[in-house]
């Protein structure tokens, strides 16, 4: 019996910070124009809390930045909130939502944890200096922009978002 090999081309991940939503926009709409058919995106972010929010007034925040974020994207797309007891609370959507909403020890979410962001990104192959860069962007409100991608496109994709 013969066995057969399935060849599977592995999947990079790549990390950009935006300061304005606009900027995020622009370079989400560059990457819908390259059309690579394996791409997939995601969005992780800092919920702007000058001042302690009222429940109400923090769930109308996530709603309308939910709203936004899906007429960014064009297709419907997951959303989560979490807090994170370092960053405060942050927003994540596209594919990556699962990894950082997953449970641990019953009680708390992956991304949660104090060092979970750092984690997650480290644990996606962003090396060490990029993490801490675009988690003291997190910090500054900044946007993060993650893109998974094949070998092949990611010099595209690079190239692109310069």
């Amino acid at each position: 019996m013969k066995a057969i090999r399935l060849k599977q081309e592995q999947q990079f991940f790549s990390i950009k910070s935006y300061q304005k939503l606009w900027q995020l926009k622009t370079a989400i709409h560059q990457l819908n124009i390259l059309n690579a058919n394996n791409l997939q995106l995601s969005v992780l972010g800092k919920l702007n809390q000058n001042a302690v929010l009222k429940s109400s007034q923090n769930e109308q925040a996530n709603t309308e930045l939910n709203q936004n974020l899906k007429t960014i994207f064009g297709v419907k797309t997951d959303f989560a909130t979490f807090n994170n007891p370092e960053i405060g609370t942050l927003f994540i959507t596209g594919t990556v939502v699962s990894h950082f909403l997953q449970d641990m020890y019953g009680s708390k979410q992956l991304g949660e944890f104090p060092s979970g962001p750092y984690g997650i990104l480290r644990g996606l192959g962003i090396s060490e200096k990029n993490t801490y860069n675009c988690l003291q962007d997190l910090n500054n409100n900044y946007f993060l922009l993650i893109i998974r991608c094949q070998k092949h496109e990611l010099k595209f994709v690079n190239e692109l978002l310069q």
